[in-house]
């Protein structure tokens, strides 16, 4: 192998370095929302069996309280649901640049065009992996406006628009 080949080669492998440190950076925003929402749900489940220990016919209040709770938790497991596969997509995508850079040194080692072609394929698969994460963690997002509203909505009479409070 000439020196020239192996700087080309080097140039090649670095499109998914790239990539698998983009992804490194983005697993551990969304590690921290998902380990967040982990304990949110730990918590809120806590104050949910705390609540059942309550005779729920002499105390209305905490009778609506955990119906409020059973509709949160439900919300924050199924957005810790969804960051859970947006996580396992970005561990994709990481495995399929990891496999392109093998198939990048592969290519050159054997100048075959089949191979050449094959890795800009996966590099475009690991792409679209990497994409369909990027979009449902933007749906998540999007909803999670929702969650907060629910989870303080009931306790928070201040948050409320001042037309409401009368």
């Amino acid at each position: 192998m000439s020196q020239e080949t192996v700087v080309q080669t080097i140039n090649l492998i670095i499109a998914p370095v790239v990539m698998l440190t983009t992804c490194g950076i983005m697993l551990n925003g969304l590690m921290v929302r998902y380990n967040w929402l982990s304990d949110r749900v730990s918590a809120v489940d806590l104050e949910r069996l705390r609540l059942l220990d309550v005779d729920l016919e002499q105390h209305q209040t905490k009778a609506e309280r955990l119906h409020h709770l059973d509709r949160l938790l439900l919300d924050l497991l199924r957005h810790h649901h969804q960051v859970h596969d947006v996580l396992v997509l970005i561990y994709l995508s990481i495995l399929v640049f990891m496999l392109d850079m093998l198939v990048i040194a592969l290519a050159t080692a054997n100048d075959t065009s089949w191979l050449h072609q094959l890795v800009v394929i996966v590099f475009l698969v690991g792409i679209g992996i990497l994409l369909i994460g990027m979009l449902l963690m933007a749906a998540e997002l999007r909803t999670s406006h929702h969650s907060i509203q629910l989870a303080v909505g009931q306790n928070c009479r201040l948050c409320k628009p001042a037309r409401h409070r009368e």
